[in-house]
């Protein structure tokens, strides 16, 4: 798995391209930590790129939302493919996360 972002304003996109597996948690783990850990507040994983989302990459956007919470902070999904779409829906991800179309639709409500 590769992972890029760039930076708009205050607003971190994060581009995760392949799979988001055990194999790659630790490292997507990390690099969003990583950025936390920085001090950026406001995340858009951008998941265009992102073929597979396992239960433990689940976990770890989870995890992602409650550390970015628990600084004041927030994190917001866009681009998924139809399965991805239809796995938030599944496990109700789209309950916990704001969740775009694409990024431009996403910066108008995040980019200050």
């Amino acid at each position: 798995m590769k992972i890029t972002h760039k930076t708009e304003s205050d607003l971190v996109i994060v581009k995760p391209e392949g799979r988001i597996d055990a194999a790659a948690l630790g490292s997507f783990s990390a690099y969003m930590n990583t950025l936390i850990q920085k001090g950026h507040k406001k995340i858009l994983i951008d998941f265009s790129q992102t073929e597979y989302l396992s239960s433990s990459g689940i976990r770890a956007l989870v995890q992602v939302k409650q550390d970015l919470e628990a600084k004041k902070g927030t994190v917001a999904l866009c681009s998924p493919n139809p399965h991805l779409k239809e796995l938030f829906s599944v496990v109700q991800l789209d309950k916990m996360f704001s969740i775009y179309p694409s990024d431009f639709d996403a910066y108008d409500e995040l980019l200050d």
